[in-house]
């Protein structure tokens, strides 16, 4: 017991651990460097924030450059600024802890069409597209189903130094290297929700998960 009181000090966490088959929104929240709180999902045996990150630090920007993005949608980083912006017992996730992620709401998605069909109970628009489980209520077809509340934060292109497609994409970058130039991301969007790979100097969004 005192060892699991002294990891739940270490990870920045308050309030009570989830029980191990608890999933969706999740009763601990975590603390940024700056004071900011976040409140947390569990999918699987993964914990997530479930709110953009939006501790400053040096490499990361409001989108636009206005601060009431950064309430919003919380701040983008680039791939170096993200690898350093999770508080202690928190990381950025791999590529392979988001695959894992994705895999899980595919299921999960799966298993709520099929419940709904045994029941005849007809299904929404959109209710059978995995990545629409991922969106926030506010964003279009939005169902939020599991609690990750994915907001369409946009980007910075670091090529042209202009920001783009906030209300419509949203960004988290990985902690996998593509290669010296490029790193992957998890690539959220009204068709589907993917890893992808691109610059590392781009202004992404950051989610971070438990360690």
């Amino acid at each position: 017991m005192l060892v699991a009181a002294l990891a739940l000090a270490s990870f920045s966490l308050m309030g009570c651990e989830p029980s191990k088959d608890a999933e969706g929104p999740v009763s601990i929240t975590v603390k940024d460097a700056d004071g900011n709180k976040y409140p947390t999902m569990k999918i699987g045996q993964q914990i997530w924030m479930a709110k953009n990150l939006n501790v400053n630090v040096p490499g990361s920007m409001c989108y636009g450059n206005k601060p009431e993005n950064c309430e919003k949608y919380g701040r983008l980083y680039t791939w170096e600024a993200a690898k350093m912006a999770c508080p202690s017992g928190w990381h950025l996730p791999s590529r392979e802890e988001f695959k894992t992620f994705l895999e899980l709401v595919k299921l999960r998605t799966e298993q709520i069409v099929t419940q709904k069909k045994l029941n005849a109970e007809p299904l929404k628009k959109g209710e059978d597209k995995f990545y629409n489980h991922l969106r926030d209520s506010s964003w279009k077809n939005g169902f939020d189903s599991f609690g990750f509340s994915a907001l369409p934060a946009g980007y910075y292109d670091s090529y042209n130094k202009k920001f783009y497609s906030v209300g419509s994409i949203a960004d988290f970058w990985s902690s996998t290297e593509n290669s010296s130039r490029y790193a992957y991301y998890l690539y959220i969007y009204d068709r589907s929700a993917y890893v992808n790979g691109y610059d590392k100097n781009f202004g992404y969004s950051v989610r971070c998960l438990q360690d």
